[in-house]
């Protein structure tokens, strides 16, 4: 019979546990200085070496022949741990032997000294699931237990194991593994299976372990079986029911362009190809946190694992949201993914929540509204909200107005300005000034300028020449260009560039061709407030 690849590589020696080196060196510390302790506590997530570590070190202080502190792995005693077979090693899965009444036949059989071996080894894996009776009863017996006896307790749950128990216990914090760990150990691995497989198919695989080496190994295991001598990252992609990330970034810019219909019809294909549905949830939360981070980060590549190409790809998809608007995303893919696991059909989860991201009027959340009626109120006292009904009247009252004239004020209008700080050579890319762009505003508005705020709020960055930031208004909003002006205002935008890029810039204030006219305004209003907030008075 085939033994799982898990299994197979199960690590035999301190050496060979892969990204626990504090704790591996602090227990072949106290095997060289024969300080070991009567009782320990593995914690941390599945399949990070909790149980591989507790049997190695079970072999190392019972070894024949130890190699620095390292178990031979070829005497007697290390070969029958090995094979699950040695008396004095007594492993105790919790999750099925919680009572009471396992406790106490654990507890009879420590007063029972070691048949050939220096020290009796208790591990008690998931230990977190014993009953409360079956804690009390084995809490003296962990207090003073015989000088031959030693415990390790396994858990990924240690806020369910009782603090009279923690205490008594030292505790090793098993944490999860890094990605690039976790490949080259499935690259040694595939090497010795001779089985090729790229580095992004690599990546994939070592992704969606999170963390967890045992995952990786069981996900290859079954790749390997299913693949002729090569991984290919289509066939896994497929196999694991993954969306691409060309499919993720699309669907992200259709949610920006508000397109509900392209949205649900490109959903509609991902889950028609086979995909899973809280994968791909799990996929877009993963995707929005990476936005987030490139908005919110100075070096995106300190937090964010992945390659140059893909970051950049990140920034200048940042560039179209708002911090706030990624945020609102990610919650509302967090409940879809909850509702997916509930859901007799997980689809409706998904399409739901494209829906509620691309039409906020859908999205009844108590911070969605709390936001909406703030904008409201900004706009209000910026007297950025015009009553169209009068704008009508002025318009039929002034039928003879010269075509030329209103042709001239539709034209865009671009008049430099000379700023008040010279700048000579500064270097700043347009993705630069469009990711700092929500740090400006929130910069004026810590700074108590949350009317030049809300007047800028309206424009956007469009361009960027030699050091100098080019902020374009639709011509519906040329008050704001002109309010912007005057005083000291365009002082303070200055300032809040220059304090977020830490360089020195100027702004040019553009006002572009007006090409939409009472319908655009119209629509606007409709995307920020929600239809059923905005009545068109004829």
């Amino acid at each position: 019979m085939k033994i799982a690849l898990y299994r197979e590589w199960r690590p035999r020696n301190f050496d060979e546990v892969v990204g626990q080196e504090a704790i591996v060196k602090t227990l072949k510390n106290q095997i060289n200085t024969n300080r070991i302790s009567h009782a320990y506590l593995f914690s941390g997530t599945r399949g990070t070496g909790k149980t591989s570590t507790a049997r190695i070190f079970a072999k190392a202080i019972n070894c024949l022949n130890p190699q620095d502190a390292n178990p031979c792995n070829e005497c007697e005693i290390c070969k029958e741990i090995n094979k699950g077979t040695f008396l004095d090693f007594v492993e105790l899965d919790a999750a099925s032997n919680n009572r009471v009444e396992n406790a106490r036949d654990l507890i009879d059989t420590v007063s029972i000294p070691p048949t050939r071996a220096k020290y009796k080894v208790y591990l008690i894996d998931e230990v977190h699931m014993l009953s409360n009776h079956a804690f009390n009863a084995l809490l003296k017996t962990l207090e003073e237990p015989p000088e031959y006896a030693i415990f390790i307790l396994a858990t990924t749950d240690p806020q369910k194991v009782p603090l009279t128990i923690l205490s008594r216990c030292q505790r090793f914090n098993f944490k999860r593994i890094k990605k690039q760990e976790i490949k080259n150990r499935l690259q040694l691995i595939l090497n010795e299976l001779n089985v090729e497989c790229d580095d992004n198919t690599l990546d994939l695989i070592a992704a969606n372990s999170d963390g967890a080496l045992r995952d990786a190994l069981s996900l290859l295991d079954q790749l390997v079986s299913m693949m002729n001598g090569r991984l290919n990252y289509d066939d896994v992609l497929s196999l694991l029911g993954f969306a691409s990330k060309e499919k993720i970034f699309k669907l992200i810019d259709l949610i920006v362009e508000k397109d509900v219909q392209s949205s649900i019809k490109l959903i509609d294909d991902i889950i028609l190809e086979g995909k899973d549905v809280i994968n791909f949830i799990g996929e877009m939360i993963e995707h929005l946190r990476n936005l987030l981070m490139v908005k919110v980060s100075k070096n995106p590549l300190e937090i964010i694992d992945a390659s140059n190409d893909y970051i950049n790809r990140l920034k200048l998809q940042a560039g179209k949201l708002r911090s706030e608007e990624i945020m609102r995303g990610i919650n509302i893919f967090v409940e879809a993914e909850n509702d997916a696991k509930t859901y007799m059909q997980p689809r409706i989860a998904i399409e739901m929540a494209i829906i509620k991201f691309c039409r906020i009027e859908y999205d009844v959340s108590l911070e969605v509204i709390l936001n909406r009626v703030n904008k409201l109120e900004e706009m209000i006292k910026s007297g950025r909200i015009n009553v169209e009904k009068v704008e009508a009247l002025e318009k039929k009252t002034k039928p003879s107005a010269p075509e030329k004239v209103l042709e001239a004020e539709d034209k865009v209008i671009e008049k430099p300005i000379v700023e008040e700080a010279a700048v000579t050579s500064v270097t700043i890319s347009l993705d630069e000034a469009r990711i700092a762009w929500q740090d400006v505003l929130n910069y004026l508005k810590m700074n108590k300028k949350m009317s030049l705020a809300s007047l800028l709020n309206l424009g956007d960055v469009t361009d960027v020449k030699s050091g100098e930031v080019v902020i374009t208004f639709e011509n519906k909003y040329s008050f704001s260009k002109k309010k912007i002006e005057e005083g000291d205002n365009k002082k303070h935008i200055v300032e809040a560039f220059s304090k977020v890029l830490k360089k020195p810039v100027r702004v040019r204030l553009n006002v572009l061709e007006e090409k939409n006219e009472l319908d655009e305004g119209i629509k606007r209003a409709k995307e920020l407030f929600g239809e059923d907030l905005v009545e068109v008075l004829e």
